[in-house]
């Protein structure tokens, strides 16, 4: 026990050694100019699409959101690296892809998790030893989740509440907001009426799924409301005048054919980036400006750096999108989608701004079939449409809903944006299907692509075991929810 005691202060003191020698002075240098460092704030969404009103949906009140993007830029093609959290967050927290690290599957259990390499630090870290006090927000509307894959000494925050932090320290701070992740709560002050929403097409435009919409957005107003919140304590703190404030999601609604899907509407996220006016950064951040270039979520991270003034690490695989550092917008965004429950999707994607390629290294079960135990317990969706495909009530475009995912996915987005007609065995397009497929393949060799190794067979088992265990397809919740479903469609 002596020896362990000796050994933690040893390496506490060898850290904060090091802290002391990255820490610069209160001043960096920015293109020629000395600025002082900001505060950064990120503010983060469960489970959120760009179903927000200043992103065009009509049917949601989201007053807060739609002030924040006019005092700032609301950028309208960011998408995550997967579309689940544990590993879009651990993209996130290293600017790296999951399947770069060898933490791709969605929620290992503790004693699996893999050890980040050597030379890769989590960002908070990277911050903490470049001045910055970090916290990771508990209190409400914050929920301090992190939902890492990887295991590391270092991931860690400084704090978990605003009156922990030193005024006298820049500060990188997380709030992440619960609300629109299932189940939804009620917006009971100014509810949606379910037959005012407009569906995706690929869902059954029955009452089940309209409701289930509503309450969504019902969730996304109160969401709305937390975000205000968070603002008030910003400004309650006395930090509003020198905190950039990132909002976005972690991936996209919590929907069959959405959330662990490799679709836009699994994967394109909103972001909102605000600076005030008077620190230096706001000229990259003027107000009610609208970016559309292709961005992937870890370029939140590799940014985040920049405004700190930290060099963006050789490892890291994200981009900076703006300011002195500014790196080149991407042409293409790669994302993932690997175990989760007894579902193993290994499936890979690459956007450019007009086509999708998706392929499905795992196939022949469909969207339907591969929605996991929780969901069939929370999902009224996911019962609507398996009933309806058992009574061969579908039409073409849902029934895809029930049928095998193909090898291959191509998708003209400028053409169709839901991602409805598979162009991949279209003679016009084989040179695009051709050219998107080499792409993939040589960002998956340059990536070093984990996620195509085999898995050990205890990992095998856990989520094996873990899915057939919780498969909430029998379960009272389910049961009680199909036979909801059941009544709704009897009426």
């Amino acid at each position: 026990m002596r020896n362990k005691i000796i050994d933690f202060f040893a390496k506490r003191i060898i850290l904060l050694a090091g802290i002391a020698l990255l820490r610069p002075f209160a001043l960096i240098s920015c293109g020629g100019k000395n600025i002082s460092k900001p505060n950064i704030l990120w503010i983060i969404a469960e489970d959120l699409s760009p179903d927000i009103g200043c992103y065009g949906n009509s049917s949601v009140n989201t007053p807060v959101l739609d002030a924040l993007a006019r005092s700032g830029v609301r950028y309208n093609n960011v998408f995550t690296t997967a579309p689940v959290c544990t590993p879009s967050r651990t993209a996130l927290a290293l600017g790296m892809y999951q399947t770069s690290v060898n933490a791709h599957h969605q929620r290992y259990p503790e004693e699996l998790k893999n050890k980040l390499p050597e030379n890769v630090l989590p960002m908070n870290e990277i911050l903490r030893r470049n001045g910055y006090q970090t916290a990771n927000i508990s209190e409400k509307p914050g929920t301090g989740k992190t939902d890492w894959s990887f295991k590391s000494e270092f991931s860690g925050y400084d704090h978990s509440a605003w009156d922990e932090l030193s005024p006298n320290q820049p500060f990188f701070a997380v709030v992440n907001l619960r609300l629109t992740h299932r189940p939804f709560e009620r917006d009971t002050v100014n509810p949606i009426d379910p037959g005012r929403v407009s569906l995706p097409t690929y869902y059954p435009d029955h009452i089940v799924a309209r409701k289930d919409w509503a309450e969504y957005l019902e969730s996304v107003q109160l969401m709305d409301r937390e975000v205000q919140m968070v603002l008030d304590k910003v400004k309650e703190k006395g930090y509003a005048d020198n905190t950039v404030i990132f909002f976005f999601g972690d991936h996209g609604r919590p929907f069959t054919r959405a959330k662990t899907f490799l679709y836009d509407s699994g994967l394109k996220i909103p972001l909102i980036i605000v600076c005030p006016e008077n620190l230096t950064w706001h000229e990259y951040l003027p107000k009610t400006t609208v970016n559309d270039q292709l961005i992937s979520a870890i370029d939140i991270t590799a940014t985040t750096l920049s405004m700190a003034g930290i060099p963006k690490p050789g490892n890291m695989q994200g981009r900076v999108m703006f300011g002195p550092d500014k790196e080149p917008p991407a042409k293409y965004i790669y994302s993932a989608m690997d175990r989760m429950g007894e579902i193993f999707f290994r499936s890979r994607t690459v956007r450019s701004d007009r086509f999708r390629y998706i392929r499905n290294f795992h196939n022949g079960f469909s969207v339907n079939a591969a929605s996991t135990a929780n969901w069939k317990a929370t999902n009224p969706i996911f019962h609507l449409i398996d009933v309806l495909g058992e009574r061969n009530q579908l039409d073409s475009v849902q029934r895809k809903m029930v049928l095998p995912l193909p090898q291959e996915e191509l998708y003209d987005i400028q053409k169709d944006p839901e991602e409805l007609v598979n162009l991949a065995a279209d003679s016009d397009y084989a040179q695009e299907l051709v050219q998107l497929r080499r792409q993939l393949e040589t960002w998956q060799k340059d990536v070093k692509d984990y996620g195509m190794m085999e898995d050990s067979p205890e990992l095998k088992k856990y989520f094996f075991d873990y899915g057939n265990e919780s498969a909430a397809l029998n379960s009272p919740a389910a049961n009680k929810l199909r036979q909801d479903v059941l009544s709704e469609l009897n009426k």
